[in-house]
């Protein structure tokens, strides 16, 4: 499994003990499984698993723009890789896949909180064949970041990462991270 090393996470340390949640399967569960943020992310970086050319091809159908030069290191913070943008009525997102395979959706807009129950009723549920474990990681002043790892028949497959900005002016309310 590759080392997530992500500037967005800024050198926080782990921190956390495992716990475990309750996936929503009622109609609060499916309204925040289509919530654009996790349709975002679902379907960039998780459904591509963060191959080039699945995230690159998820980024056009969902209509991302291209970004380069310091536009783009606006996502990449320094780091080799591609990045874009996207702007719709519902806000803004940014799409940045490293070269070291971590893809990260970036939302504008949004309650933290409910950011991070879209991404939580997207777990998988008991009897699945999968089991996660959900980690605090590092919580400093308004940001707050979470692991969650996903196991498959014991083994770890893939990770999901949060890190939300409880800061009420904030331009950026949350990033999700991927590591398959």
């Amino acid at each position: 499994m590759k080392k997530i090393v992500a500037p967005m996470l800024l050198g926080m340390f782990l921190v956390g003990c495992v716990v475990s949640s309750p996936i929503k399967q009622d109609g609060e569960g499916l309204k925040l499984r289509k919530s654009e943020s996790i349709q975002i992310y679902m379907g960039a970086c998780v459904a591509s698993r963060a191959s080039e050319s699945g995230v690159k091809s998820q980024a056009k159908k969902m209509g991302f723009t291209s970004l380069s030069g310091q536009v783009a290191q606006q996502y990449l913070s320094g780091n080799p890789g591609l990045a874009w943008k996207k702007a719709s009525s519902t806000g803004n997102y940014g799409l940045a896949l490293l070269d070291n395979g971590l893809c990260s959706v970036f939302i504008h807009q949004g309650n933290p909180e409910t950011l991070q129950a879209s991404m939580e009723a997207w777990l998988p549920p008991i009897n699945s064949g999968f089991t996660y474990d959900k980690k605090i990681i590092s919580s400093r002043g308004y940001l707050t970041t979470t692991q969650y790892q996903i196991f498959r028949s014991g083994a770890l497959d893939e990770q999901w990462i949060i890190t939300t900005n409880s800061q009420p002016t904030s331009e950026l309310v949350a990033v999700m991270s991927y590591d398959g």
